[in-house]
């Protein structure tokens, strides 16, 4: 019983993260870009906050946007200007992903 209601503390804890992100990215929305090598320090910084395991890396990264979960913008139109990520756009994945590794919603109809 005390793994489930980690799992979905933790769950909550990871929505609650997103929807204020998002918030934070409707008033101020330069303030929500991550350039591609911010983007994959700050899951490293994220993951390890508190002791945690780094596995929110740069191939997860790159596996999120593949599978068409993430998309970056590139705001120039040079083939190398940097990509952009969006914080708010991280984190719903990263919540809904953790969601889904620990099977918040297995037996459901979702």
């Amino acid at each position: 019983m005390e793994n489930e209601l980690y799992k979905i503390r933790s769950f909550l804890i990871g929505v609650a993260e997103s929807g204020a992100a998002r918030v934070l990215k409707d008033y101020n929305p330069k303030g929500d870009r991550l350039t591609q090598r911010q983007a994959f320090e700050f899951f490293k910084q994220r993951d390890t906050q508190f002791g945690g395991e780094f596995t929110h890396g740069e191939a997860w990264v790159r596996r999120m946007v593949e599978e068409g979960h993430l998309h970056p913008v590139r705001l120039g139109k040079a083939k190398n200007s940097p990509l952009y990520y969006s914080k708010a756009e991280l984190l719903a994945v990263r919540a809904a992903c953790d969601a889904y590794e620990m099977g918040i919603f297995n037996g459901t109809k979702l």
